[in-house]
């Protein structure tokens, strides 16, 4: 009689399910945490997605005959401050600043698209990386041999913004074309100042304002020969740029507290938000 064969009916355990991937990304640490970054970034992706759209529903409100730039500087040098206040863990400050720059040019140019014109000369390479530093890539650079051309383009323009270099020794007023009716000096850069910053250029933010965007903790002041030259300064003013001649700065650019003029012929130019820090 041939043998009988008695089949166990236990369950045996599988090999496929001792080495399912799937059974070790359950256990495994590292998926876990790349599991959440994925959930972080998505969460991050919605959101700028969200702002987007209220973005749509402002550009739909402010469809007006308003002229002058988008750029709120106030606003701004607000969010930096809270950013900065609110700010803690590996990731540098730095870091956190240019996303969000970048963030608020980008929807900024989506709501009412402008250019940012440069000034070049010899830092040329160091004024490149501080705009895009502050606006990011989408925003288009024009290039100019100097701040006076800067100033020129923006009063010609409908919404688009500049930058100037703070340079104490000036090789002309430009800033004569600054005031009245026309573009003003607006904002300071870097706002958020530190050892190590990438893009630490100091800088002046030139544009023609739009309502009430602008900011004045220090107006920006223009003072020529009528004071004589190296007029008495307050000691709480701060000299931008200057023109020498014979050793004397027979033209200056000038940031001072609050709104009184720091000499009796001093013009208005502008003003902006004092750098955190």
């Amino acid at each position: 009689m041939a043998p009988r064969l008695v089949y166990d009916s236990a369950p045996k355990p599988s090999i496929l399910a001792k080495t399912s991937p799937m059974n070790d990304a359950a256990t495994d640490p590292l998926t876990e945490i790349r599991h959440e970054i994925d959930r972080i970034d998505e969460a991050m992706h919605r959101l700028l997605m969200e702002r987007g759209a209220v973005i749509d529903r402002l550009v739909a409100i402010k469809r007006t005959s308003e002229t002058g730039s988008a750029f709120r500087p106030a606003r701004e040098a607000d969010m930096m401050r809270r950013l900065a206040a609110r700010h803690e863990g590996r990731l540098p400050l730095a870091t956190a600043e240019h996303l969000w720059r970048t963030i608020i040019a980008t929807f900024t140019h989506v709501q009412a698209p402008f250019a940012l014109h440069v000034e070049q000369g010899s830092d040329a390479l160091a004024m490149h990386d501080l705009a895009r530093f502050h606006v990011g890539f989408d925003v288009p650079l024009v290039g100019h041999t100097t701040p006076a051309r800067v100033v020129e383009a923006v009063a010609r323009s409908s919404g688009d913004l500049g930058l100037a270099r703070i340079d104490a020794d000036a090789a002309s007023a430009w800033w004569d074309g600054l005031g009245a009716d026309g573009p003003r000096i607006m904002a300071r850069l870097p706002f958020l100042p530190a050892e190590g910053h990438p893009a630490p250029t100091p800088a002046l933010v030139i544009a023609r304002p739009a309502g009430g965007a602008a900011s004045c903790e220090a107006t920006v002041w223009a003072i020529g020969d009528e004071d004589g030259p190296d007029a008495a300064l307050p000691a709480e003013a701060e000299t931008l740029s200057a023109v020498r001649r014979g050793g004397k700065a027979v033209a200056r650019l000038v940031a001072a507290p609050g709104v009184e003029p720091p000499t009796p012929y001093a013009r208005p130019v502008g003003g902006y938000a004092c750098p955190a820090g």
